[in-house]
């Protein structure tokens, strides 16, 4: 080569230089190596890894001592070699971090780095790379290393002005290295001057993806994790993988009296220069692995600015509104709609109030250059991007009813307890349910849970376009819809769009507050009294749903709904569903292991502080005949019980079924013009009786309900438990199981039904085991025990259900608080049961 490498100090690299260029070797964006010499002594493949070699001194393995890096064997007469695949298929290369850390006295003494392109390799007749492969580019000539140190060079033009894919390092004769990283700047995709007029159809890309370019400018802290990492592929592994602040200096450090932002609001922020100047279509924040340390709200604002500029001066747009942000989740938002169609931005800034940690920061949208002819102005119409529902998202305009993976997943506020004996984790009050009707206006008895059954109206594998024809919305009350779940051996379940918009001032839908999202069957929404939405819209196949309101005699009538026509034609632009699975275990799914919920505070529907019957597995009436050998436990015991399928009919004495098939005596239904939707109105009323100073509250709340530990199928279940409310009815809603794949919760288990134990009150105002009865509730239908109704506790077949629970409670379950009034709980102890069980066998 005709240069001398200049190398540049660590200090000077890190401070000034770094943050310019993307590390295109790394493995966290998917470099790796793909073929080596020989790794004899410490894998290759530690070369990549992201963080810093550690100290293994004193450890030893097989084949000698332990060392995070690549070692290679002694005695090698010219050199070794790995060959390593850059993270993107086209990329400059300016300099290099060749680092021996830990390694002294058997370092590599010398380097030196050859580049290949997919011009170079598409020219030979082999695809597989190795030394000998033609086209092979010397970037950085022979250079001495020392050990334990970091050595950074600066390249020469050829590795600059290259289209680099491919890079071999050699080792000059032998030894080791700890860590090798390239900087560069990875070929950004073409900038059209025009986007087509669907082009919100096509696939967008993220703009500030290191792949093609996206880089950290500049953050105001980084004490706990760099902003770099918020640019990176797949969700972490864990909380050090992100961006995080320090924690809160509310009246100390820059906000201390006598600090520069004194009096101001506190906040953190970090500029991003996107890849490529574009549209943006929608933003996504990840808070994964941030259960107690994320943000309390966000917000995204942009700029088009020359490179290399003064942000300083930049005039910075806001696209994404103030929004809350929650625990360990994605969260999705749409631009702003005052933001003109077609605008092209350079930057990014992401503010985070006050402080925390936030994982992923991914800006979709499609390239386009500042010159464009499709200029920036209020469009005619409205194109809205179909967004992965979220609670937070959400929350302007209602609550998303759903359970967590993890107790500290659930939305701030929500509070969460141990349930029925330890085998559920509860979702206080995730919704809520309210009806302010005049005098006489809405249905006598007050709000229901109706069904609804609803036929698909629209095949979205490979997505589709939709115009939003109608919104409506219900004054005086609030409106929920949760899908139920699927009976065996049924089809998947579809999802459903959500399209609601504030009131405006003149009293009609505010188009600048208009979202979209898509709802799986394991979702369920809350309108709040007065928002604006579209009407229920089934996609990708059928479901059925539990409806809560209070609707009117005259479902027709201006008091319980009023329609318009959006005064601006505006289209939903909804993506393929179902996509297509990720593979177990990837990345993308940011997994945080399920350990059983007993890490909150231990409750029972409210209630778990009276005296469980601690009765120890293996002992009993259960364990000694299983003991005998039994593996049909009631076969000749005729005071065990066999449940039967549960009716609207044969339930009526206790409550009522929620079911898209009611009793056949229920006549308050109704149909959609083209059939393909049918609601069966209050065929569960909700009752409250609490004194009114109470203070108890109606809302929904949701168990994560899992398998009892010694329920099982085949066998006899001893009834140890029985419950009542005395003041409040209380409905239960098996959900529907699935997931948007690496943008929701992970799907539950397929399969689960509801083992269903009441019994009659007695005349020592205590359940009477003569009377007690059992009934099988299959997934798609919900029941609603009446006040004072003695029952077990919930009981789970076969696999985990999220049960959607409609009761009025006084308790909230803030720090394991009860209140008596809100359950009694009787239990049996010993050789005393209240009754038995057969569990039916599959």
């Amino acid at each position: 080569m005709s240069y001398t490498p200049k190398q540049i100090d660590l200090e000077t690299f890190d401070s000034k230089i770094r943050s310019s260029y993307v590390e295109v070797s790394s493995a966290s964006l998917g470099g790796k190596v793909v073929a080596c010499s020989d790794d004899f002594f410490a894998s290759r493949h530690n070369l990549l890894k992201p963080n810093p070699s550690i100290s293994m001194k004193g450890q030893f393995g097989p084949n000698g001592a332990l060392y995070d890096g690549w070692e290679s064997r002694r005695h090698n007469p010219s050199f070794d070699w790995v060959i390593i695949q850059l993270a993107t298929p086209s990329t400059s290369v300016s300099y290099v971090d060749i680092d021996t850390s830990h390694f002294s006295g058997n370092e590599a003494p010398q380097s030196q780095i050859f580049a290949l392109s997919q011009t170079e390799l598409s020219k030979t007749a082999t695809k597989k790379i190795s030394p000998n492969t033609r086209g092979w580019s010397e970037i950085l000539p022979v250079v001495d290393l020392g050990p334990n140190s970091r050595h950074i060079f600066e390249l020469g033009n050829d590795g600059n002005q290259g289209k680099w894919g491919w890079l071999m390092v050699r080792m000059i004769p032998d030894g080791g290295m700890a860590r090798f990283r390239a900087f560069g700047t990875p070929t950004p995709p073409a900038l059209p001057i025009t986007l087509p007029p669907d082009y919100r159809s096509t696939e967008p890309i993220d703009l500030v993806s290191p792949l093609i370019g996206g880089s950290i400018v500049s953050c105001s802290d980084a004490n706990f994790s760099p902003p770099q990492n918020l640019l990176l592929p797949g969700r972490g592994i864990d909380m050090s993988d992100g961006w995080e602040t320090r924690r809160s200096q509310h009246q100390r450090g820059k906000y201390s009296p006598e600090g520069p932002l004194a009096g101001q609001e506190r906040k953190e922020w970090v500029i991003i220069k996107m890849g490529v100047e574009g549209v943006i279509g929608w933003v996504e924040v990840d808070t994964a692995f941030h259960p107690g340390n994320y943000p309390v709200a966000c917000t995204i604002e942009a700029t088009l600015s020359e490179k290399g500029s003064d942000l300083s001066q930049a005039e910075w747009t806001q696209i994404v509104s103030k929004k809350p942000l929650g625990p360990h989740r994605q969260h999705f938002f749409d631009v702003e709609k005052s933001i003109g169609e077609g605008r092209v931005w350079s930057h990014v800034r992401y503010t985070v109030y006050p402080d925390g940690g936030s994982k992923r920061l991914r800006v979709y949208g499609y390239p386009l250059s500042p010159s464009a002819s499709l200029t920036p102005s209020a469009s005619a119409k409205l194109n809205l991007p179909v967004l992965p529902l979220t609670y937070e998202a959400f929350k302007p305009y209602g609550q998303v009813i759903q359970g967590y993976s993890f107790p500290s997943s659930a939305p701030k506020g929500i509070n969460v307890t141990v349930a029925n004996q330890g085998t559920a984790a509860k979702f206080h009050r995730l919704g809520k349910i309210e009806e302010t009707y005049p005098e006489g206006v809405g249905k006598p008895g007050g709000s229901f849970v109706g069904c609804v059954k609803a036929q698909s109206r629209l095949e979205v594998r490979n997505g589709a376009k939709m115009k939003v024809e109608l919104l409506e919305r219900h004054p005086y009350t609030t409106q929920a819809f949760i899908p139920l779940g699927r009976p065996a051996n049924s089809p998947p379940p579809g999802a459903f769009i959500v399209v609601v918009a504030l009131n405006g001032a003149d009293d009609k839908p505010d188009l600048k507050t208009v979202r979209a999202f898509l709802a799986t069957a394991a979702q369920g929404v809350s309108f709040d009294a007065g928002i604006w939405h579209h009407s229920l819209f089934t996609i990708g196949g059928d479901l059925e749903y539990a409806v809560i309101e209070r609707g009117t005699p005259d479902p027709s009538s201006l008091a319980y709904v009023e329609k318009i026509s959006p005064s601006l034609d505006t289209y939903l632009q909804i993506p393929p569903f179902p996509p297509t699975p990720l593979p177990p275990g990837t990345i993308e799914t940011a997994h945080i292991p399920h350990p059983a919920p007993v890490h909150t505070h231990t409750q029972n529907n409210g209630h778990d502080h009276l005296k469980s019957n601690g009765h120890p597995a293996g002992s009993g009436f259960l364990s000694s005949i299983l003991h005998h050998g039994s593996s049909s436990t009631h076969a000749s015991n005729s005071s065990i019980l066999d449940p039967v399928l549960i009716t609207p009919d044969n339930f009526s004495k206790y409550g009522s079924i929620i079911s898209s098939s009611p009793s056949s005596t229920h006549k308050d239904s109704e149909s959609s013009p083209d059939g393909k939707t049918t609601k069966h109105n209050c065929l569960a009323p909700i009752i409250s009786t609490y004194p009114s100073e109470s203070g108890a509250i109606t809302g929904i709340s949701v168990f994560r309900a899992t398998r009892k530990v010694g329920l099982e199928r085949g066998r006899v279940f001893d009834v140890r438990y029985m419950e009542r409310h005395k003041y409040t009815s209380q409905a239960f809603l098996p959900m529907g199981k699935a997931e948007w794949s690496g943008q929701s919760e992970e799907a539950l288990d397929e399969g689960g039904e509801f083992l269903v134990i009441v019994a009659d009150n007695g005349p020592d105002d205590k359940p009477d085991p003569k009377t007690l009865q059992s009934f099988i509730l299959p997934p798609n239908m919900g029941l609603s025990y009446a006040p004072g109704v003695w029952h077990h506790p919930v009981l789970i077949l076969d696999s985990t259900i999220d049960l959607a629970c409609v009761e009025t409670q006084i308790s909230t379950g803030l720090h394991g608080e009860t209140d008596d009034r809100d359950c009694e709980l009787l239990s049996w102890e010993g050789q005393k049961v209240f009754g038995r069980v057969a569990v039916p066998s599959l």
